[in-house]
């Protein structure tokens, strides 16, 4: 589950921009600027390959995020994200203003001031995190093309193909990451749409709200699947506690009782996606961190939670 970070923070001091003069910029994206009256402005620079971003400003002056992602992939993430946003309509998420989707263009509210959670207490983060999480429980409606967290399976055998075995990752990590998602997904309670990427970065500060997400994936699962990226990012904190496994302990329990999931079950999603992370990424080894993995290991370690 690769990391997607695009901060939509406030900026000052923007140079406006014609979508004439931009670099490369899509026919959709031009569409979409003359026909909403908006000024381009600066670029995000860290954004997910394949997107665009843009700060922007609306007719008024009022600032604005405009976003694309011209090229459809093979795992078109885009508009399931773009119906998550239309979904909860600005509740827990950015705002949507005006969405193309032939032209998979959406502008949206931009969020002031807009901080990540990548630093700071890790308490305060999974307090802010737990409580945009609590307002992600729309039930999926009817006819929706949200993907189920359940096809995350394939990854598993299709590795194996490739590999001929467990390839780089450890046997009885890749085993045991495996059947744990098979477990949770069988035993797993009722669907709701979730973000499906809500690390730390993709939850902001914002004046309207407290805290909003952004650059949800969209996708259906039950409402404790939500966790898995709290665990597998800002690991290396965790080496500077003398008892790293009782580290990480603390912080599955601290989100248990700000969220209410069951403990185990928090314990066994986060696991189950630290590997299928790591999987997903052990086709690019210069990507791979193997911080994924050492999340996974001290999960396992910590054992079953009553």
């Amino acid at each position: 589950m690769p990391t997607r970070s695009t901060s939509f923070k406030a900026g000052s001091g923007l140079q406006s921009l014609a979508p004439d003069f931009v670099p490369n910029t899509p026919a959709g994206l031009s569409r979409c600027v003359q026909r909403w009256g908006i000024t381009l402005e600066e670029p995000y620079a860290d954004v997910y390959p394949g997107n665009l971003v843009y700060r922007c400003a609306l007719r008024d002056g009022t600032p604005a995020v405009i976003k694309t992602e011209p090229d459809r992939l093979a795992d078109d993430e885009f508009l399931p994200g773009l119906d998550a946003l239309l979904l909860y309509r600005g509740r827990g998420m950015v705002r949507v203003l005006e969405a193309a989707r032939d032209d998979r263009v959406v502008l949206m509210e931009r969020v002031v001031p807009g901080e990540t959670l990548w630093h700071g207490p890790i308490d305060d983060a999974l307090e802010a995190i737990a409580s945009v999480m609590t307002k992600l429980r729309a039930v999926p409606p009817k006819g929706h093309s949200f993907p189920d967290v359940r096809s995350y399976h394939r990854a598993w055998p299709n590795h194996r193909r490739l590999y001929g075995g467990t390839g780089p990752i450890d046997a009885d990590l890749f085993e045991i990451g495996e059947r744990v998602f098979i477990e949770l997904c069988d035993s797993s309670a009722a669907p709701v749409v979730l973000h499906g990427d809500l690390h730390y970065g993709n939850v902001l500060s914002s004046d309207r709200e407290g805290w909003l997400a952004i650059d949800p994936k969209g996708v259906v699962g039950e409402p404790s699947y939500e966790v898995g990226d709290l665990f597998r990012n800002r690991v290396d904190e965790l080496d500077e506690s003398s008892d790293p496994v009782r580290a990480m302990r603390r912080r599955v329990e601290t989100v248990a009782d700000l969220t209410g999931f069951d403990r185990e079950r928090i314990r066994g999603w986060a696991l189950a996606q630290a590997v299928l992370s790591e999987v997903w990424t052990a086709d690019e080894p210069a990507r791979a961190s193997h911080v994924d993995l050492r999340a996974a290991r001290l999960l396992h370690s910590i054992g079953p939670l009553g």
